[in-house]
């Protein structure tokens, strides 16, 4: 069967009308202001697993307070969990205002109720944070821009390897 010129003419016009609307939505979309990445999973996740949140720290946390410090040093506020299942890898998009963040992470808590106190450092565990593209023995700053996005802000999410807030800050549990 042959198409005439209008049948062609309007098989064009509606494959021009679509423009990708049946495409998903890319992560990091139109009008969104923050960071998009991907985090890729490692390793098995633990049965004790209640969620893993993504957070962004203006500046690397140097007191216990500083990691339980909640807006505006801990943003967003409740913080960004990751899609279910936790399996392979997760797009992500986390809404942050345009500032400069040194310390992106990935943060595993474990089941239990979060007391807002040093107290909850049981519960939670660095899993993995963004690092340097240049040198990824260094962690990774991102700089959010006024009215943008920040892609590609990647990092592992390593089950294997979930670090305490210890390793990073003296924290004394009460």
């Amino acid at each position: 069967m042959r198409l005439g010129a209008l049948g062609a003419f309007g098989v064009l016009l509606g494959a021009a009308a679509c423009d990708g609307g049946l495409e998903p939505d890319p992560v990091c979309g139109r009008g969104f202001v923050g960071a998009c990445g991907t985090a890729h999973y490692a390793d098995t996740l633990p049965d004790s697993t209640d969620a893993i949140f993504v957070v962004a720290f203006p500046t690397f946390p140097q007191r216990c307070a500083d990691l339980l410090a909640f807006p505006p040093t801990f943003r967003p506020f409740p913080p960004f969990a990751l899609p279910r299942p936790y399996s392979d890898s997760a797009a992500y998009a986390l809404p942050l205002p345009a500032d400069r963040y040194e310390w992106v992470v990935a943060v595993w808590k474990k089941q239990g109720s979060v007391t807002f106190s040093t107290a909850d450092t049981a519960l939670f565990r660095v899993a993995g944070d963004y690092r340097d593209p240049a040198d990824t023995a260094q962690r990774g700053v991102v700089t959010v821009p006024t009215g943008a996005a920040v892609g590609d802000i990647d990092f592992v999410v390593d089950f294997g390897n979930l670090r305490p807030v210890s390793s990073y800050v003296a924290c004394a549990s009460r």
